[in-house]
């Protein structure tokens, strides 16, 4: 904004003033060289909002004067606060030619930049900065366009790239504190409501264009924040979308420990594409049957097939394009040899255990995978591929420390997607590429003997029968339990369209099964409506009304007709283990269970009238890392002892495998 002097013409803009209104004049001038001046951009951003209100520009931190934070508060902070920043984060304090000079020098860098762009990777991550935004953001459309009005042609996103993926350059001010390393810093998606986020450096919560800042503590370069209402207040109310982002300098050791699907563009290898699932459609069974999982999640055609014409996609559909970005995956640069290692030419492990997660590095949800990834390093021979989910990995997790552990990264579901997290779980089993999988959750570990479950995967889970399979639950749900679900599988409280009993959410699978899990998770990310069957006695259901992972693997066994159900390899509780390690040294089958734990699964009338069997396998609900590293030590020196008595435990009696269950009793009728 520029002023001009007056003439000595009275008429027009340009008419005569006073010696007192031009003090006014230099007075206000003086003011604005103090505070900062207003880019043209930002007065663009203040005149003219999307919603045609204005919207405020917060000057930085530094040119606020007192200490930063101040007026942003920190972490634990009672009172509730609404602060306002343009949707680029641009801060008031940028100089009128910011523009031009940038325009100019992103010529200048045009060439190098085009050499460094052969060795990386031009990513469209559904979480760069807009994570979470408005709905718009979910179908990568309105939001972009109003964000591409508001930049230079040149720094406009790639055609395709979903809004989330707009970049947002931090303040001036930010990227001085970063120590000096001459490149902008940027906010990335951290975590969702109720979760934590971990940065080294500044955090902001809400959503849009209300956010909170905090701040990390004097003297510190980290800060871990409890993103939620309670600790933060609302700057946003009423928004389901709020989360965290942090804010990071490219170049830094944390900006290079960061999961590279939160980045917009990376140097680590890429190991699951739509492109590349598309390409090995032609590389036998395997190939193929992976590419018919895939293609409704990657081809804009295919809602124009006959399988895509009769899947009518809702409201809260995701764009092709972020279901897109959501199927790829790289290695983690520590772990690229592993990877090579199991995985070699056809990119396609034989066997391996699949797990997901997300959380800081010294949280809890990180110490009690270790666990896991523990317990498989001691008692298995096949790999673990964990999923990362989140923003950043343990540095300790090496390929010397953990030689089976493949560390794969993809990029989080957006904030306001209105999905569960654990959704993320049939993803990872679509991306694992292992031909022969059985899912664990971060809360389990496993226990001796539990390899020989991959083979009864493998007998029970083919091109006949294709789809997961779960272990019975210790819980027998019902109608009474909620879920709008019921409705079509127990009409009238009638369970005549349930084919098994609920099972527990931690499934096995083979290759063959993947167009199933595809099928679900499509019909939840496409917002998809299963219509009324069996003439009318089948109700509709809107499979985004299927709230968690559990309710929909279930709804998909029922839906499909599956009957398998695997005895209970996922015990309860790590203390169900006291039979085990208590038991007397007798590896004979039928040897008595003495002490501890050593009751069955309790049965139910219809599916499992004699009880489920316990399968020494793996535990559930292994939620104290500490106390998972305890039966870990206690499991590996009985073994070493030899005094571990066989795996499987039903009427009081240990039995070997499956085949002599079955000779002592005929009736059972769960799998093993």
């Amino acid at each position: 904004m520029s002023y001009q002097r007056g003439s000595k013409s009275n008429k027009g803009p340009c008419r005569r003033v006073s010696a007192g209104q031009w003090c006014g004049l230099v007075v206000a001038f003086a003011l604005i060289v103090l505070v900062g001046a207003i880019s043209q951009e930002s007065l663009a951003l203040l005149l003219e909002s999307p919603k045609g209100k204005a919207t405020a520009v917060r000057p930085s931190s530094a040119l606020r004067g007192g200490s930063e934070g101040e007026e942003e508060g920190g972490e634990g902070e009672e009172e509730e606060e609404e602060e306002e920043e343009d949707e680029e984060g641009v801060d008031g304090d940028v100089a009128t030619d910011t523009a031009s000079a940038g325009k100019k020098q992103t010529e200048q860098q045009k060439q190098p930049q085009q050499q460094q762009q052969q060795q990386q990777q031009q990513l469209p991550p559904p979480h760069l900065v807009y994570a979470g935004g408005s709905t718009e953001a979910v179908h990568g459309t309105g939001l972009l366009q109003q964000e591409q009005r508001r930049q230079p042609q040149s720094e406009r996103p790639q055609e395709g790239a979903t809004a989330a993926a707009v970049a947002t350059t931090a303040a001036p001010a930010a990227a001085a504190a970063s120590g000096g390393s001459g490149e902008e810093a940027v906010w990335i998606f951290c975590c969702g409501q109720w979760q934590d986020c971990l940065c080294a450096g500044r955090v902001r919560w809400g959503n849009k264009d209300k956010w909170k800042i905090v701040d990390p503590k004097p003297g510190e370069k980290e800060q871990q924040v409890k993103c939620n209402i309670d600790k933060l207040g609302d700057p946003f109310p009423g928004d389901d979308g709020k989360h965290c982002q942090c804010e990071v300098t490219p170049g830094t050791p944390f900006f290079n420990s960061v999961n590279p699907g939160l980045l917009s563009s990376t140097t680590a290898k890429l190991v699951t594409s739509c492109d590349q699932f598309k390409e090995g459609a032609n590389d036998g069974d395997v190939g193929a049957v992976q590419w018919e999982a895939m293609e409704a999640f990657c081809s804009p055609t295919w809602p124009e097939t006959e399988a895509g014409s009769k899947a009518k996609a809702g409201p809260r559909a995701f764009s092709v394009e972020l279901m897109q970005s959501l199927m790829r995956s790289w290695v983690d640069n520590r772990f690229v040899d592993v990877h090579s290692r199991y995985f070699g030419e056809s990119g396609w492990v034989n066997r391996a255990f699949v797990n997901y997660y997300a959380g800081p590095p010294t949280g809890k949800h990180a110490a009690m995978t270790e666990q896991l990834i523990r317990s498989v390093h001691e008692f298995s021979k096949e790999p673990i591929i964990v999923f990362h989910f989140g923003v950043a990995t343990p540095e300790w997790w090496t390929k010397a420390k953990y030689p089976r552990l493949v560390l794969l990264h993809s990029s989080p579901m957006p904030a306001n997607a209105g999905r569960s997290f654990n959704f993320n779980k049939m993803r990872a089993m679509l991306l694992s590429k292992a031909k022969v999988g059985i899912q664990l959750d971060s809360d389990q570990f496993v226990a001796p003997g539990v390899d020989a479950m991959f083979k009864v995967t493998e007998r029970e889970i083919t091109k006949d029968y294709a789809m997961p399979i779960l272990p019975a639950h210790f819980l027998d749900r019902t109608p009474r339990d909620t879920g709008k679900y019921w409705e079509r599988f127990c009409p009238k409280d009638k369970c005549k369209w349930q084919t098994a009993r609920w099972g527990h959410a931690h499934p096995t699978w083979t290759y063959w099964a993947l167009p199933w899990l595809s099928r679900w998770l499509r019909r939840n990310f496409r917002d998809e409506t299963l219509p009324v069957r069996e003439g009318g006695s089948m109700a509709a259901l809107r499979i985004i009304d299927v709230p968690e992972d559990e309710d929909l693997l279930n709804v998909g066994t029922w839906e499909e007709r599956g009957t398998k159900q695997w005895c209970k390899l996922d015990l309860p509780g790590p203390g169900d283990f006291s039979a085990l390690l208590r038991a007397k040294d007798s590896k004979d089958d039928g040897s008595p269970c003495t002490d501890g734990a050593c009751g069955d699964i309790g049965g139910d009338r219809r599916y499992h009238p004699h009880g489920v069997a316990k399968v020494f396998y793996t535990a559930h609900h292994a939620v104290d890392p500490s106390e998972t590293k305890r039966y870990i030590k206690a499991l590996k020196e009985k073994l070493q002892e030899g005094k571990l008595p066989p795996p499987i435990l039903f009427n009081g009696r240990f039995y070997r495998d499956g085949d002599h269950l079955r000779a002592a009793h005929p009736d059972v009728t769960c799998i093993i």
